[in-house]
């Protein structure tokens, strides 16, 4: 039997949850294209007591078939149903993908702190968290300190048995 988490600490100190997106060394060298995913499960691997993680990949132009086009967006990934199991020692950093609503809401966010604007003002009045739910939507927008590199907007899908992009559905 397994013993499984709800969240890790990353050897930066860092707090991993389930739901969490990480990025994953894909080489040796810094400047190799790392790999970007959702962890969908954290547990000690009975065999030998490593800490494991399921993950979900999203692909990074890079990483497709056809490789990163022109149109491409710098920062853009796109979701997969390719599900896989690797451990938390492969774990470079944490990561934040948002969908085209979230970015843009970022994106205007890291704007207005460059320009030392006022923060915006809320029309309605901020829910506090519950027992039941413990994060609300809006905190899913990463905050100004963290680093742009790592985030990353996602509105395609690749079909990665088919080798080809979709039009995300939602």
């Amino acid at each position: 039997m397994r013993m499984c988490y709800q969240a890790i600490q990353h050897k930066d100190g860092e707090i991993v949850r389930v739901r969490d997106c990480v990025l994953l060394r894909s080489g040796p060298g810094r400047s190799d294209v790392p790999y970007v995913a959702k962890v969908g499960a954290l547990w000690s691997n009975p065999d030998n007591g490593e800490i494991m993680m399921s993950l979900l990949w999203y692909y990074q132009p890079e990483h497709t078939e056809a490789g990163r086009q022109s149109h491409d967006v710098d920062c853009e990934v796109f979701a997969s149903r390719h599900r896989d199991e690797n451990s938390v020692a492969c774990i470079d950093d944490k990561c934040y993908v948002l969908t085209y609503n979230q970015y843009c809401r970022y994106r205007a966010e890291m704007r207005r702190h460059d320009d030392s604007a006022l923060p915006r003002s809320n029309l309605v009045p901020e829910l506090s968290p519950s027992e039941s739910s413990p994060v609300l939507p809006d905190k899913k927008i990463p905050s100004q300190d963290v680093d742009p590199a790592n985030v990353f907007v996602c509105w395609k899908v690749y079909d990665f048995r088919q080798k080809r992009i979709l039009k995300n559905p939602s």
